[in-house]
């Protein structure tokens, strides 16, 4: 049985999953299997990962196109793993990355979700300025609250969390169109502590990330609504319903397209 089960959903892009798998097999910690979730492609992704000669890669095709959150839960159904961590197909990892979050599990065991910095790309060029990667800690002691008031630990490339709470929790709501992750860290934080490695250990790429396509402003409408109401007896709620504009002014800003339909949207509203 494998330390850590590493779940790659994918859809119909073979040549960024094969930097994504590559990125996994070159890892200094070795003690892993890689469940491919492929979500229905229609490209050459299954003859890529077969030409790919690692026992430790377990394919499965869906039928049907499902979603990022339903091959996800495929790929926590089906590991073997104490510990999973996600992998976008178009993300790559740096090779410490799960050593430094398998030391870290170890070594605090109370930790619901271990979390890293990340490098934001562009192609392969870096974008920002300072550290050149971005990070943040828990905004306060509560981590709930914390998670609540701000999606701090990022996306869901960078996390590793143990196999057990995934399953306590039920794993990602298939109901979300989008902030699938955002949900899930903040049901995890309910009863747990998160644990950050201020270093950037995955490379997370702009313009052709899941997370980006997935972002429409119907889908945006209507998951904000459906976490503000999912959350809606919580305490914090006021300050999740903040935290949801701010992630909307913040993708507005990273995609001009889900920008431009926001904007022509409010205008013909009026």
């Amino acid at each position: 049985m494998p330390v850590t089960s590493v779940v790659i959903p994918t859809r119909n892009r073979c040549a960024l999953l094969h930097r994504a798998i590559q990125s996994v097999l070159k890892q200094t910690f070795t003690d892993f299997e890689i469940i491919l979730v492929d979500d229905a492609s229609t490209d050459q992704t299954q003859l890529m990962v077969k030409d790919i000669k690692d026992d430790r890669i377990h394919y499965i095709h869906l039928e049907y196109k499902s979603g990022g959150a339903k091959a996800r839960n495929t790929g926590i159904e089906n590991s073997n793993g104490e510990y999973v961590a996600f992998l976008d197909d178009d993300d790559e990892w740096l090779p410490e990355k799960l050593r430094k979050q398998i030391d870290c599990l170890y070594a605090n065991t109370q930790t619901g979700i271990c979390y890293t910095g990340r490098q934001t790309m562009r192609q392969r060029k870096l974008i920002g300025f300072g550290k050149r990667y971005s990070f943040k800690y828990p905004p306060y002691e509560d981590h709930f609250r914390s998670i609540m008031s701000d999606n701090f630990i990022g996306i869901t490339s960078s996390v590793i969390i143990p196999r057990n709470i995934l399953i306590e929790v039920k794993g990602f709501d298939e109901n979300l169109p989008c902030f699938q992750d955002y949900d899930l860290f903040i049901r995890i934080l309910k009863r747990w502590k998160a644990f950050g490695i201020n270093e950037p250990l995955v490379r997370y790429y702009l313009g052709s990330n899941t997370e980006h396509v997935s972002f429409t402003r119907e889908k945006v409408e209507f998951a904000s609504k459906y976490l503000i109401e999912k959350y809606k007896n919580e305490e914090s709620n006021p300050i999740l319903r903040k935290a949801i504009r701010k992630i909307n002014f913040k993708k507005m800003l990273k995609s001009f397209g889900y920008a431009a339909e926001v904007i022509k949207y409010s205008l013909f509203k009026k």
